[in-house]
């Protein structure tokens, strides 16, 4: 998301504008944006959300001329509806999440204590995405397609520059990819709470056995802290943390990509990946729904 969000926009981060991403593990000061994490249980949710509730009231609220604020990010995260209730809001697409027509169909609790989001709230008035499967008739007519090669090839050489070292690009650790053929994009599953630890890696174990190890690379999540190393000693593990879009920019291709569900494989042509979808595993299926690669 932060990837898409450098290249639609300015990338001097210091210019008056607010955005709200989940959090990515950079070293860089990115001010001013909010950098935000998922709560592990309904009391710590509780309490986050108090907390930056309070923290975001007593700095922003009282800001001369807040129409001249605008936010970009996701507005299903923790600490985003403080911004979505208002500022004028764009959308930028979050993996798999804006795909999820059940994330669109709205209970009479969420009515009564949430206010719309993957776009529905009046206040969002753009929607980025990638894909145009799974768009509800809902958000189609504030949703722009973009192709993030064409955003890429429009960037002059020193905004590219600028955009790879803001993302801390390391091109010499990069150039040790070209000796692998096969790319396994993992996941988040236990950081979200959706799988265990164990979980995740005995259903990555069960993948992994049907590929050739010396050809295969592990691209974790950003958000992962899994270390895959680990569990795999053999493997090589490209644990760099920026977006694995930003590989596909560089030219860095493979013979083959894998993964369960992550939206990094719609880069390559379909043929060319395996892609297991949720019914691999019951709590990937209640928790997302059937994703396949349609």
């Amino acid at each position: 998301m932060f990837f898409l969000y450098l290249l639609l926009g300015n990338t001097n981060l210091k210019d008056v504008e607010l955005s709200i991403f989940s959090r990515w593990k950079n070293n860089k000061n990115i001010v001013p944006d909010i950098e935000v994490t998922k709560s592990t249980s309904l009391v710590k949710l509780l309490i986050d959300k108090l907390i930056l509730n309070i923290k975001f009231y007593i700095e922003f609220n009282f800001m001369n001329d807040k129409n001249s604020y605008v936010v970009y990010g996701a507005d299903h995260i923790l600490g985003a509806t403080f911004f979505l209730k208002r500022y004028k809001f764009y959308l930028i697409e979050d993996g798999t999440e804006n795909y999820q027509l059940r994330n669109y169909k709205r209970s009479w609790k969420n009515r009564l204590f949430s206010l719309p989001k993957f776009g529905m709230h009046k206040n969002v008035v753009k929607i980025y995405l990638t894909k145009e499967d799974n768009v509800p008739d809902c958000i189609k007519h504030k949703v722009e397609y973009i192709n993030i090669k064409v955003l890429w090839n429009k960037k002059t050489e020193n905004e590219k520059n600028e955009i790879l070292n803001i993302l801390n690009v390391d091109k010499a650790k990069i150039k040790q990819l070209n000796e692998k053929s096969i790319i396994l994009f993992t996941q988040p599953l236990s950081e979200d709470n959706v799988l265990t630890e164990s979980e995740k890696i005995s259903l990555y174990k069960d993948i992994i056995s049907k590929y050739d190890l010396s050809k295969l690379v592990i691209k974790p999540h950003p958000r992962e802290k899994t270390d895959y190393s680990k569990y795999f000693p053999e493997i090589t593990v490209f644990s760099e943390t920026y977006p694995s879009e930003v590989l596909d920019v560089l030219g860095v291709n493979f013979d083959k990509a894998v993964t369960l569900f992550s939206t990094a494989v719609f880069s390559y042509p379909k043929e060319n990946v395996d892609f297991y979808g949720t019914k691999i595993h019951p709590k990937l299926l209640a928790r997302f729904g059937n994703i396949e690669y349609e």
